[in-house]
């Protein structure tokens, strides 16, 4: 039993994969410009699949699976990251399974849970149907796990379960960028029907508008994919991060959404310098999880500043 629900930071080396990804992904700017999207994808996902089992699924009981999708996720080939969120899908429906058995509940938050299957579809399709079917996945995961943000922070409703079916469909929508900012539009509204009072705070604020006028200006500027990366997977994986594992800095990650916008526009205009930013702002937010990534982290899944009170 204790194996059952003992955790690790699962999260951690999926993040170092993340970031090693990213920072290929990067260099080959200057080498092999086709390799960048692939591998920046990789990236995201790695970040996605580590932070979607901590919250959920963090238990040692399911490291075999851990271990196998960072495994097949970290293999830059086809069809590696259908396999790896396969697996990822595997170890959401036994965890299901074992939290029904303890007799335990939690909201059924579809938006997140839908992310794991989706992300298997798009992989397997994305051979045939290109980069921008695998923004759907992320998607999915990111304004499902930012209902909890926005309502904890701005007081903004949440809503779970059959409730989410509006902004389920809405996300299949992802693969034409060009109607990101819309979806973006009707997710925030969704979040506002049923609010009684909403609470101006600055960070997620910022996030929200950081978003809608990144994609707003895409319309315009193109570059969607990096639109969607910039100004909607970034600042809300590094805000939900911090929140979720380090949450005595979220108030200091209010520069991140302005700062990642300014690295989307700087794009046509300076290249070098907007790779530059985009990699300041990285090296901050590891900053403000520095104690989520640590081996004290990795053995027991906690901050080592919460262990140390």
């Amino acid at each position: 039993m204790e194996k059952a629900i003992e955790p690790w930071g699962v999260n951690v080396p999926f993040t170092i994969i993340a970031l090693t990804y990213w920072a290929l992904g990067s260099s080959t700017l200057f080498f092999d410009p086709s390799d960048h999207p692939y591998l920046m994808m990789i990236g995201a996902y790695s970040l996605y699949e580590g932070m979607f089992l901590r919250l959920f699924f963090p238990a040692r009981k399911y490291l075999p699976l851990h271990l196998t999708s960072l495994v097949l996720m970290s293999v830059p080939l086809y069809p590696f990251q259908a396999l790896s969120s396969t697996f990822l899908f595997l170890t959401e429906l036994l965890g299901i399974r074992d939290v029904r058995s303890y007799g335990s509940k939690f909201p059924l938050n579809l938006l997140v849970l839908s992310s794991p299957i989706v992300s298997s579809l798009v992989w397997f399709l994305f051979p045939f149907t290109g980069y921008n079917t695998l923004v759907t996945g992320l998607l999915l995961y990111l304004l499902g796990v930012n209902v909890g943000i926005f309502s904890a922070t701005m007081g903004l409703k949440a809503k779970f379960g059959i409730w989410q079916l509006p902004v389920f469909l809405l996300s299949f929508l992802s693969f034409l960028p060009k109607l990101l900012v819309f979806i973006l539009v009707g997710y925030y509204v969704w979040l506002w029907v049923g609010t009684r009072k909403v609470r101006m705070e600055l960070t997620p604020l910022l996030t929200l508008i950081g978003s809608l006028s990144v994609t707003a200006s895409s319309l315009i500027l193109g570059q969607g994919i990096h639109a969607f990366a910039l100004g909607v997977m970034t600042p809300m994986f590094y805000s939900c991060i911090t929140y979720s594992t380090s949450r005595y800095n979220y108030g200091r990650t209010t520069p991140i959404p302005v700062l990642l916008a300014v690295s989307y526009f700087l794009r046509f205009l300076n290249l070098e310098v907007s790779g530059i930013l985009f990699v300041v702002v990285t090296l901050y937010f590891l900053l403000l999880i520095r104690h989520n990534m640590t081996i004290t982290t990795l053995k027991l899944g906690m901050s080592a500043k919460y262990l140390r009170g």
